[in-house]
């Protein structure tokens, strides 16, 4: 077994068990799809009451008759929406499910791409810095960004809005021992302990 690997003790009745963890995957945090899915459906509103408003602007029709009874055109126009924004809801579902960041006991591994895949590798032995980036709303919705440094890339490797942070830069500060760490967080406790 790796020395990098983590061993979890499971106690199942009467025989502990061991499980060995040889990686980790992360995703970007659910708060930020609903936060997409929602904006979806606000865009597919207002984009049905402008178009339902435009044709009755233009329409011969008398006003009253024309927001009382539907025609073929409204509701063509309305299946047509309907039909586009099931199409981006489901690519926005897919594209989240398929980006998405993987802890070894080796390398910090980004993969992403719905029909092209990428995959971006950095070996723990190349990153020197660690540094967890949290806000007001992400200590709300427990969400932020881990920062590395690379030192061979001379550049940063950011896992970007993930969910649970605090807990990955637990897992990545065991994993990097030596690496520099620093936590930008807006208060680290909501409720301070009375002694």
């Amino acid at each position: 077994m790796n020395p990098k690997e983590k061993v979890l003790n499971v106690d199942r009745g009467s025989k502990p068990h061991k499980i060995v963890v040889t990686h980790i995957t992360i995703r970007q945090s659910i708060s930020f799809l609903l936060l997409k899915l929602v904006l979806i459906e606000v865009i597919a509103v207002v984009g049905v009451i402008f178009l339902y408003l435009m044709i009755v602007s233009t329409s011969a029709v008398d006003n009253f008759l024309a927001l009382s009874i539907p025609s073929p055109v409204v509701i063509s126009i309305f299946l047509f929406i309907t039909v586009i924004k099931m199409f981006v809801v489901i690519f926005v579902i897919i594209q989240w499910l398929n980006e998405y960041y993987e802890i070894t006991p080796k390398e910090v591994i980004h993969k992403s791409g719905l029909i092209y895949k990428r995959e971006e590798r950095h070996t723990l032995d190349h990153l020197g810095s660690l540094e967890v980036q949290q806000g007001v709303f992400g200590r709300i919705f427990n969400y932020g960004t881990i920062r590395l440094f690379n030192w061979a890339l001379e550049r940063n490797v950011d896992l970007y809005l993930i969910h649970n942070p605090m807990k990955y830069h637990k897992i990545l500060s065991t994993l990097l021992p030596e690496a520099d760490t620093s936590k930008n967080i807006v208060r680290e406790k909501i409720i301070e302990p009375t002694e």
